[in-house]
């Protein structure tokens, strides 16, 4: 149903090529113009489509204080309004932010052929409507048979159903402060890539969750069978498939001479027919002792940090799980690094997950892939490379990942202190709650679609709302995130119970 919603008027020397006015028709319906509806107007170039902008309410009653200071004076106001009845002098203006001149298929006024700029105004006395909600769907770029189901775009309520290849071959980032929904988010994600119909094409998931948010999947019947919870505890690097550099990557005291007299010996344990597939550090550091030959304040040092690595509890004569055997599509995969306080160790287990992950789905033994980092400024701070052991890898899967089908989602309530590199090469942003203005500052030097007005939007969105932009869609659009369908069971529980529960173990 087509729908009127005004007429283009002149008004403060608009209309130009960026923006027009319209006067909003009063209504006998219960359709309500407001702020974000998208309209469009038959301009001299073809299809113009706009968003609402503003809308300013004017009553010349009310426009002159005499006639103010008259009607809040007066005994009996309602005489006044009586004689000069002031509903008939209001009237509402719609500023409308000009979008781009739609070009059509054979004329069809239902598939867009392409987008293109305004070079010229709309024009005065021209009819405006509301642009129609499939007309809507493909000029924002939304995918309603096969997208990702997040929830309701705001104002006109459709479905924001995203196209899956348009949000996640070319990374996306969820951003928002702590408490602002990120978690949620995800889930709802997850939802929607692990129930998908096995024909549309659905990837991998790999999950680096922090804090134990997401292992409530595993208890899901619907989902069980494609969730695989990994406890980092038994977590095992593969000693004999170390690159050498690791050891330099993993222990940064090491130096260049010890790395290659550690070269010298690892070479001697691959030649034993019995340890070369088989040895692990405290293998190496047995080797080194026995060695007679060479310096040996050399051999002592790199014993002090091979002992190091050693004591990490991370190495072994196997990996532990083996990765080849467990990343399957449309399957999850979480590693739980709830109980893990050490930040180096978690680096580590990230950097080599996520070089281990690469390096096969560039040779074609693991299906493509999403990964998702929650926290992902403690494993890709925009600091120094000395302080995070994962950040190069990370980086390396944002700038070359979308040619191997390698995908990225950065979750982090930080941005400032989230890699420049890797958060720019993030095309999509989810961005919720934001309220800290160097935070929104980084977010827009990393981004040129988030300007200052948007800013100031990220930072009044309420909970279960978010702004999402780039490569996912063509046009930034605020959605309300649905509710997810699975709950977990300690969602519920306040600080309160918590409290009780405590008390009451104590008790027994």
């Amino acid at each position: 149903m087509v729908i009127k919603a005004g007429i283009v008027f002149n008004y403060l020397q608009l209309p130009d090529v960026s923006q027009f006015p319209f006067v909003i028709s009063k209504r006998t319906d219960k359709f309500f113009i407001q702020k974000g509806l998208f309209v469009y107007t038959e301009s001299n170039e073809g299809f113009l489509i706009g968003i609402i902008d503003r809308i300013i309410l004017l009553n010349e009653y009310f426009s002159d204080a005499l006639t103010i200071k008259a009607y809040n004076t007066n005994n009996n106001p309602n005489i006044l309004k009586g004689l000069f009845p002031s509903e008939d002098f209001e009237f509402a203006i719609a500023i409308v932010k000009c979008l781009g001149i739609i070009k059509f298929k054979n004329n069809s006024k239902t598939n867009i052929d392409k987008i293109l700029r305004m070079t010229y105004p709309a024009s005065p006395g021209r009819e405006v409507y509301i642009v129609e909600e499939d007309l809507l769907n493909e000029f924002i770029g939304l995918d309603k048979e096969k997208g990702l189901n997040l929830g309701k775009v705001k104002v006109t309520n459709t479905n924001a159903k995203i196209n899956m290849n348009r949000l996640l071959n070319k990374h996306y980032a969820i951003l928002s402060i702590s408490g602002g929904g990120k978690s949620y988010l995800t889930s709802v994600l997850i939802e929607e890539l692990l129930k998908r119909e096995e024909d549309y094409g659905t990837p991998a998931i790999i999950l680096f969750d922090v804090h134990g948010e997401y292992l409530y999947l595993n208890k899901v019947p619907e989902l069980k069978e494609r969730v695989s919870i990994q406890d980092i505890s038994y977590f095992q690097i593969s000693v004999p498939k170390m690159p050498i550099y690791f050891f330099k990557k993993y222990q940064e005291d090491i130096s260049n001479v010890q790395v290659r007299e550690l070269a010298k010996f690892i070479k001697k344990l691959k030649r034993d027919e019995k340890k070369k597939n088989q040895y692990t550090i405290g293998d190496i550091i047995e080797l080194i002792e026995n060695e007679l030959d060479g310096n040996k304040s050399t051999r002592q040092a790199l014993i002090g940090w091979l002992s190091d690595l050693e004591r990490l509890t991370l190495f072994g004569p196997q990996e532990n799980p083996i990765l080849d055997n467990i990343i399957e599509k449309q399957k999850i995969t979480i590693f739980n690094l709830q109980k893990e306080i050490s930040i180096r160790k978690k680096q580590i287990i990230v950097d080599y997950i996520c070089n281990r992950l690469f390096y096969l789905r560039r040779l074609n033994k693991v299906p493509p892939f999403l990964l998702i980092i929650e926290e992902a400024h403690q494993f890709c701070p925009e600091a120094a490379h000395s302080k995070a052991i994962s950040k190069p890898i990370i980086e390396m899967i944002a700038r070359e990942g979308r040619k191997f089908m390698s995908c990225l989602c950065l979750i982090s309530q930080r941005p400032k202190r989230l890699s420049t590199t890797a958060l720019s090469q993030c095309n999509s942003k989810m961005v919720l709650n934001i309220k800290n203005p160097y935070d929104l500052k980084h977010l827009m030097d990393s981004s040129e679609a988030i300007t200052k007005e948007y800013a100031n939007m990220i930072s009044s969105l309420g909970v279960g709302e978010m702004l999402l932009m780039g490569a996912a869609i063509n046009y930034p659009i605020f959605v309300d995130i649905r509710e997810r369908e699975y709950r977990s069971d300690t969602e519920e529980i306040s600080l309160a119970q918590i409290c009780l529960n405590w008390q009451n173990k104590q008790l027994k």
